[in-house]
């Protein structure tokens, strides 16, 4: 479960390095690093997708599931792909789990599945009259931003796959005395008073929206990209006490 903000993190590591909330390591600074780790533990876990069922319940808030597209045919060379970027897709693709073919976008009781195979085995298996693709068994592989299909040229793809993560932002207003405070969903539109600042420049008596992005991960795991910042911060301020201490929380951490 999530409960975990942006907020509760960056309150997190300034206690954790001893600072005050008025610009040592401001919102920016902890924001940058905050989307750093966040695609870097995700490419760290994915080394080791399916070897746990911890790593998997660590991954679980990416998994996309039956996300339906169309067969389409590329005129200029007369094969049939799925288009695999946004909006053909709901997400940003990542990486394949297992695709479907179905005659029907909303009616799925006849799914065959489509057989993922690398660029050269498809080319392999064209020419192999036992192997060769079939409507019946469509096999497809993936180059950068399609899935090509053989055996198959019209009905519709429900690919199951790995989205990444969403670009984490830390929206936030600065009052008279420099502290920042952050704009949550809970409390947006946030209408600033008397000497408050908005990240985007707005002052009083101006309603903000908050444009603050939550991260998806875990609470397990936003610890962990925690102690990853911590470790990074501790690099910048110089700091090699609060560095040490991170790399040994690092060194337990279960899901690393």
């Amino acid at each position: 479960m999530t409960n975990y903000t942006n907020d509760d993190l960056y309150q997190m590591l300034l206690h954790r390095l001893r600072k005050d909330k008025k610009g040592s390591v401001n919102a920016e600074e902890f924001e940058t690093f905050l989307r750093w780790r966040n695609i870097d533990h995700f490419n760290k876990q994915f080394q080791f997708e399916g070897a746990s069922k911890l790593n998997h319940e660590s991954l679980r808030p990416f998994i996309q599931y039956h996300d339906v597209t169309a067969v389409v045919q590329e005129a200029a060379t007369e094969t049939y792909y799925v288009d695999l970027t946004t909006p053909s897709l709901s997400f940003a693709f990542a990486h394949e789990i297992n695709a479907w073919w179905s005659t029907s976008s909303i009616v799925w009781s006849t799914l065959i599945e489509v057989d993922l195979v690398s660029h050269a085995e498809h080319n392999a298996r064209l020419n192999n009259a036992i192997t060769s693709p079939t409507a019946t068994n469509p096999i497809g592989y993936i180059d950068s931003t399609k899935l090509r299909l053989s055996g198959v040229t019209t009905g519709y793809i429900l690919l199951d796959y790995y989205k990444y993560p969403n670009d984490p932002y830390f929206d936030y207003y600065t009052d008279a005395s420099g502290n920042i405070t952050y704009i949550s969903a809970a409390i947006s539109p946030y209408t600033l008073q008397t000497g408050e600042i908005a990240r985007d420049g707005s002052v009083a008596p101006t309603a903000v929206t908050t444009s603050s992005v939550e991260l998806e991960w875990g609470d397990q795991d936003a610890i962990n990209i925690l102690d990853m910042i911590v470790s990074d911060v501790s690099i910048a301020l110089s700091d090699p006490e609060s560095f040490q201490a991170s790399l040994l929380e690092r060194k337990e951490n279960v899901s690393s």
